[in-house]
């Protein structure tokens, strides 16, 4: 709402509340300017007199008149069809129908989950369970979708976006979430059969393809996968899953070496190779030849040769930033953005993977659904909704194994105001590791039992003083609900029913609800079907 007196006006989110007056309206003295700006000081609405020292008013009262905001009609084009555009879309038309909303996908499948495109590959979920996009959800968040049609050029001065047609679209803003691409070395030839990477749809069904219609039976099929990150072993574990035989190649000396300490590291290969998967640490390919059809002979640069059927390269991945750099955006290793996710030019903003935030990239689901609802909120006039950045999460969905890793894990080890809190056993691998610093949360690795997820994620986020709680922490685990349904969320292990429990015991909030159960916390993946559950039993209330 707009806030407006006779000496000046603010533009504010507001709540309704009986606690108060009739005709009153309480604002926070203390609101001060925000990054400069003074949209929400309540100074502006009451008298000019103020104490020269302390700058408060004569007067803390004023006569005012309440007024909705009116945002102008825009024209939003967006450039990606991933999580971070759905997001946006999502969140946007819960406010506002009327703006027009393009989105140009490079893709002919747009809004679907990247982060389960492993279990596409071995067949446990088919591809109706990878979309986001629900039954009569086009026509209801009513966007025009440019399929197999990405945005290649943005005129700024004219304000117009180009598409690989040729084509002309006019914006009055523009979203970018062109995500990444994998990195591959140079040396690497893609185009010869039998040599993939897996970051969309086509990828994915390129390697079922080519394993199926190889001749080989699926348990005599092996494959090489290069990169002993989370993408990597999550598809190792897929394929293991369906009976395929798998080597990992790691150039480092553990997996999973960013996320993870030493301890979690060496837990992990154990449960890696218990699954019957060869890892090769401190290695590299050197060469890929073709032996025969579907029959690769990979050398290592230690002189082991691998005979498999494909070759996966998962070892890192590259902004798709060009668009943005050849229309002379500010650019470091992303998109530079401020805190409303705005690039260099106020009219295009950046968000997931391209974002560069305080020389950050955050590539996690999770920091780019908080990036587009931040730019949502914006463009519909709440500019309080500031973007501070996102804690660091990592969540490896792997076969009888709970493990992940939030916030920071490095820090100086000579300063006395850091902490670490550990409880390990490793027979049973289980391993948990806390660092605290002057009384606050800072980092953790949960393995072998992940239920204090939620709990300690928010008290990552929050900064919340652990006081008593520092005595408590990691000593027990708390007890998890049994799951009750169908698996909704494997992050948290939540299911259907927990979550129709909480919605009938008065969790009608989707933010509370998901801090309530656990569920979408994690890689957010199924925030699409816990909004749909939390819908289904809404509605006809």
């Amino acid at each position: 709402v707009e806030v407006t007196s006779k000496r000046g006006k603010t533009q504010v989110k507001i709540q309704i509340s009986d606690t108060i007056g009739k005709g009153v309206v309480f604002m926070p003295i203390h609101w001060g300017k925000i990054f400069g700006n003074d949209f929400a000081r309540v100074n502006n609405l009451t008298t000019s007199i103020l104490d020269p020292m302390s700058k408060e008013p004569d007067f803390k009262f004023s006569a005012v008149q309440v007024a909705k905001y009116v945002k102008p009609k825009q024209k939003i084009c967006i450039i990606g069809a991933g999580t971070a555009a759905f997001r946006f879309i999502q969140t946007y038309r819960e406010h506002n129908q009327e703006d027009e909303i393009v989105v140009f996908c490079k893709e002919p499948y747009p809004f679907y989950n990247r982060v389960l495109l492993p279990e596409y590959v071995s067949e446990e979920l088919t591809w109706q369970q990878l979309q986001k996009l629900r039954e009569g959800e086009l026509e209801r968040f009513n966007i025009r979708l440019e399929t197999s049609n990405p945005a290649e050029e943005i005129n700024r001065k004219e304000k117009y976006v180009v598409d690989s047609k040729g084509e002309k679209h006019s914006y009055d803003v523009i979203l970018m979430a062109t995500g990444s691409r994998a990195f591959v070395p140079s040396d690497v030839a893609l185009h010869l059969p039998g040599r993939f990477t897996m970051r969309d749809r086509s990828h994915a069904d390129d390697l079922k393809n080519y394993l199926d219609n190889s001749g080989v039976e699926v348990d005599k099929q092996h494959v090489v996968i290069v990169g002993g990150g989370l993408l990597g072993l999550e598809l190792a574990a897929a394929l293991r899953k369906k009976g395929v035989a798998i080597s990992i190649v790691q150039r480092g000396n553990r997996l999973m070496e960013r996320q993870l300490d030493v301890v979690a590291s060496r837990l992990l290969a154990e449960d890696v190779r218990e699954k019957g998967i060869q890892i090769y640490f401190d290695n590299e390919v050197d060469t890929v030849f073709d032996e025969d059809d579907y029959n690769l002979k990979v050398t290592l640069k230690t002189g082991r040769e691998i005979h498999s059927n494909a070759i996966v390269y998962s070892i890192g991945t590259i902004p798709n930033i060009e668009v943005a750099r050849n229309a002379s955006l500010e650019c470091r290793r992303g998109i530079v953005v401020n805190h409303y996710m705005q690039t260099s030019d106020p009219d295009i903003f950046a968000v997931g993977e391209i974002a560069d935030f305080k020389g950050n990239l955050y590539g996690i689901t999770a920091a780019a659904e908080q990036q587009a609802d931040i730019v949502a909120k914006f463009l519909l006039g709440d500019f309080s909704a500031i973007y501070k950045g996102s804690v660091f999460m990592n969540i490896l969905k792997f076969e009888d194994l709970d493990l992940c890793s939030i916030g920071t894990l490095d820090y100086p080890q000579n300063d006395p105001a850091y902490q670490e809190i550990v409880l390990m056993d490793v027979s049973k691998r289980f391993y948990k590791k806390c660092i605290v610093y002057n009384d606050w949360l800072i980092g953790c690795i949960l393995m072998g039992d992940k239920s204090e997820f939620a709990e300690f994620k928010r008290l990552i986020e929050e900064k919340i003083e652990l006081s008593e709680k520092r005595n408590e922490l990691l000593r027990s685990s708390k007890v998890d609900e049994p799951i009750i349904g169908s698996l909704v969320c494997s992050c948290s292990q939540v299911g259907s029913g927990n979550l129709e429990n909480a919605i009938k015991n008065g969790c009608t909030d989707f933010a509370k609800l998901c801090e309530q159960t656990g569920a979408g916390l994690g890689c957010g993946s199924c925030k699409s079907e816990v909004k749909q559950i939390m819908e289904n039993i809404l509605e006809p209330a």
